[in-house]
C-alpha cells in the first residue's frame, strides 16, 4: 500500500465534540472518522483500501486483547501463555487448520478479496506496532498475562475455528445411541421419520471404538478459551489479590450461563411486505442468539467509501458488515441447520497404521511435522495425519481402526462471515440473492428487504450430496459413503 505523502492526517470527532488528528502513513488519503456517543465509528474514506486499513485499525485499537486472543485461537499458539492445558487445543486448531491457496480463497468472496483482507490486516498490525511502542496503550490483560500482542496475518482472518460448524459431534452421539438401542428406537428418540433416515451402522465400524474419545483434536478446537488464576503473571500476582477473586467470579457466573443455555439455542429473523405495515414500508427484523460475553462477539461500524455505505454488525476481527443495512436495502441471518461434516472409520494395515483402505488399496495417510510452543516446557513436536477425506483425529492400533473427519468447510471460500462483502453491496434482492451464493460457512438463513419494498429469504450454506446414505452416523471410509459434490447455493430454498 503506497502512502501519497509522508504523514496523511485522520480527523477523530469524538462523541461530536472534540476532534483529534492522528498521522498514519500508510494511508493513502484523509480519513475522518467520527465517533458518535454510543462509541460506533463512522469512518469516511476517499478509497476502499484506506477504509478498510481504518476498520481493521479502529476495531484493534477497542478491542486489542480480544484480537490477540482470536489470533492465537486462529493460529494454534495459546498453550504458549497458559501451558500444557491448551496443547490439545492448539493441536486441534493446527491438524483442521486450512491450508489453501491465498488467492482461490479470498477472490471466492469478493473481486478485490485479496487487496480488502490484506488492508484490513495493515490496520490491525498498525495499531498493534503502535500499542507495542507504547506500553501505557495496551489493555491491563497484557499485563497480567505478562505478553505482548503479535502481528496478524491473512490466515487469521479467514481461520474456520468460530464458524459455528455441525454436525460431527452430533453423528458420534447418534452413533452411540444406535449402537445401544438400535436404529427403530433411536428414530423414536430422535422425532426423525420412521422410514428416514438411514441410521443403521456398517458392521465394519465397531460398538466399542464409538465409545473412546476419538473427536479429541475437533472437540478441543471448539471450546472456549477460559483463564484462571495462575495465568497471572509473578511479577502481577503478588499485588493483585483482587483480580484473583475478580477472576473466580467470573468463571462461576460464565459456568452457570452456561448450564443455563445449554438447551435453549436457536436465532429468529422475519421480514414483513410492506402491505402488512402502517408506513408502506418492509419491516425486518434480526435476533442472532450468540452467546453475552465481554467485550461482545459483535461490533458495530460505519463504512463510506466510494461503492460503500453500510452501517451494522458483525465480528470485529472480519472486514465489513454482516448485519446491517446500505441506502438501498437491510438484511439479516440466522443459522439454516446443515450437516457439511461426516466421521469417517477405517480399516488400518496392521503393519502400518499410517495406511488406511479406500476402494480395495492401502493409501498412506499424508503427514504434517508440527511444533507447539508450551509455557514452561521444551518444545512440542507433532504430526498432523490426514487422509482422502481429511484430518486424522484417531489412531487405535488395537481395533485396527482409524477415525477422520470430513470437512466440507475446508473447501475454499468457508470462512465465516467473509461473504458478507459482496452483500454489504448489493443495491437490489437479485444481487442480494447472488452474493448469498458465496456464503459457505455458517450455513445461514438471509433475510432482505429494500426501500423498493421488495423482501425476500435464501437458505445459505455448503451442503454436501449423500447418495445412499444420510451422514447421521459414523460411514466407513473405505470409498462406498463417497459425496457427489455440493449442493448449489442458489437451489437451497
Amino acid at each position: 500500500m503506497k502512502a501519497l505523502s509522508l504523514f496523511t492526517l485522520v480527523i477523530f470527532i469524538f462523541s461530536c465534540s472534540s476532534e483529534e488528528k492522528v498521522s498514519l502513513t500508510q494511508l493513502q488519503d484523509k480519513v475522518e472518522v467520527i465517533r458518535d456517543k454510543n462509541g460506533i465509528n463512522h469512518i469516511f474514506a476517499q478509497n476502499e483500501a484506506d477504509l478498510f486499513f481504518m476498520q481493521g485499525y479502529l476495531a484493534a485499537k477497542d478491542r486489542l486483547f480480544q484480537f490477540e486472543i482470536w489470533r492465537r485461537q486462529a493460529t494454534g499458539t495459546l498453550a504458549e501463555i497458559l501451558g500444557e492445558r491448551e496443547l490439545e487445543r492448539d493441536r486441534g486448531v493446527r491438524l483442521f487448520k486450512f491450508r489453501g491457496d491465498k488467492e482461490t480463497e479470498l477472490r471466492h468472496y469478493h473481486p478485490r478479496g485479496v487487496e480488502i483482507v490484506d488492508a484490513f490486516v495493515a490496520g490491525i498490525n498498525a495499531y498493534i506496532d503502535e500499542a507495542n511502542s507504547n506500553p501505557e496503550l495496551l489493555p491491563i490483560e497484557f499485563q497480567m498475562l505478562g505478553i505482548q500482542p503479535q502481528p496478524w496475518t491473512w490466515e487469521v482472518v479467514i481461520s474456520r475455528h468460530q464458524g459455528l460448524l455441525e454436525n460431527v459431534s452430533d453423528e458420534l452421539n447418534i452413533s452411540r445411541v444406535v449402537s445401544l438401542i438400535g436404529s427403530d428406537e433411536a428414530k423414536k428418540l430422535y422425532y426423525f421419520h420412521p422410514n428416514e433416515p438411514n441410521l443403521e451402522i456398517d458392521p465394519g465400524i465397531p460398538e466399542e471404538l464409538l465409545f473412546k474419545d476419538i473427536l479429541a483434536p475437533y472437540r478441543a478446537f471448539r471450546t472456549r478459551v477460559e483463564f484462571l488464576p495462575e495465568d497471572i503473571s509473578p511479577e502481577y500476582r503478588g499485588e493483585q489479590k483482587e483480580v484473583k477473586e475478580a477472576l473466580a467470579a467470573l468463571q462461576e457466573e460464565l459456568k452457570t450461563t452456561l448450564e443455563a443455555d445449554a438447551f435453549a439455542q436457536g436465532s429468529n429473523n422475519w421480514v414483513l411486505s410492506g402491505k402488512k405495515t402502517a408506513s408502506g414500508f418492509p419491516y425486518m427484523a434480526n435476533d442472532p442468539h450468540r452467546l453475552q460475553a465481554a467485550p461482545s462477539l459483535r461490533y458495530w461500524v460505519h463504512l463510506s467509501a466510494p461503492g460503500w455505505n453500510v452501517v451494522g454488525g458483525g465480528e470485529p476481527v472480519i472486514p465489513g458488515v454482516s448485519i446491517g443495512h446500505n441506502e438501498h436495502g437491510a438484511w439479516g441471518l440466522t443459522i439454516f441447520s446443515t450437516d457439511n461434516e461426516d466421521l469417517r472409520v477405517y480399516d488400518i494395515n496392521p503393519e502400518n497404521p499410517l495406511q488406511y483402505r479406500f476402494k480395495g488399496e492401502w493409501l498412506t495417510m499424508s503427514q504434517i511435522q508440527d511444533t507447539i510452543l508450551v509455557k514452561g516446557q521444551s518444545p512440542q513436536l507433532v504430526n498432523h495425519n490426514y487422509t482422502i477425506h481429511g484430518p486424522v483425529t484417531f489412531i487405535d492400533e488395537d481395533l485396527i481402526k482409524a477415525v477422520a473427519v470430513q470437512c466440507a468447510w475446508l473447501e475454499p471460500g468457508s470462512a465465516p462471515y467473509l461473504a458478507s462483502l459482496k452483500m454489504d453491496q448489493s443495491q437490489n434482492w437479485d444481487e442480494f440473492r447472488d452474493a448469498c451464493t458465496y456464503n459457505n460457512i455458517p450455513a445461514e438463513n438471509m433475510v432482505w428487504a429494500d426501500k423498493e419494498g421488495n423482501i425476500g429469504w435464501q437458505a445459505t450454506g455448503i451442503a454436501p450430496v449423500r447418495r445412499g446414505f444420510s451422514g447421521l452416523v459414523a460411514t466407513m471410509g473405505d470409498g462406498r459413503y463417497e459425496w457427489d459434490g455440493y449442493l448449489p447455493i442458489a437451489d437451497r430454498p
